[in-house]
């Protein structure tokens, strides 16, 4: 499921390549793996730097019914968190985007330290390699779009962004998807990596 053969590993990451592409894509397709999907919901671009969010499951039953009261998000996507820019935004301890000496010094938070493995990437990867993966053409794709939402939800849920998942159940998405190819968020229903990227793009403005 990996290929990591234009993937930067360790502190050093060369500076993005092409522009940053839109992610404000916020469509989820309902249905299993080799079905024809349907369009359960889109939506719409946050006012005022928010956005009505809700739970895996409560995002599945959209707009059919009403599964609980939708919460206020304001996520950012990974194209905020890669950004040079934006590193004193990182909810630093636990997460630090590159490797810093002397004195209060720290090491860069790691993908397999935090989600564990089996994993694409080898144990020298870093959050912000993972997050630089959409930056590089044969690692744009899946499971690196997974990867780098699963990061950027994180550090969303650690700044206390996104109320309606915990790290654990963002942890649970990644390892899922990772092994299984899918990521359940209800009993029946299959989200591909697709469907996965849509959800958590929508707790992000």
């Amino acid at each position: 499921m990996s290929d990591n053969s234009d993937l930067p590993t360790g502190s050093s990451v060369p500076r993005p390549r092409k522009a940053l592409t839109s992610e404000g894509r916020r469509r989820l397709l309902h249905g299993g793996l080799g079905t024809t999907p349907l369009l359960l919901t889109l939506v719409s671009r946050p006012v005022l730097g928010q956005v009505a969010c809700t739970s895996p499951s409560g995002f599945v039953s959209m707009p059919t019914s009403v599964h609980g009261t939708p919460q206020t998000c304001m996520g950012r996507t990974p194209g905020y968190w890669k950004q040079d820019q934006k590193f004193p935004d990182w909810p630093s301890p636990p997460y630090y985007p590159v490797t810093t000496t002397g004195p209060g010094g720290h090491a860069a938070t790691t993908f397999n330290s935090v989600f564990g493995t089996p994993s694409p990437y080898d144990n020298k990867t870093t959050f912000l390699d993972v997050l630089r993966t959409e930056d590089y053409t044969t690692s744009a794709g899946p499971p690196h779009d997974v990867a780098r939402h699963c990061v950027a939800e994180l550090l969303n849920i650690q700044k206390g962004w996104v109320p309606v998942l915990t790290k654990d159940q963002v942890k649970n998405i990644w390892r899922s998807f990772y092994t299984l190819g899918y990521f359940e968020p209800t009993a029946g229903v299959r989200w591909d990596h697709t469907q996965i990227v849509a959800y958590l793009t929508s707790t992000m403005i």
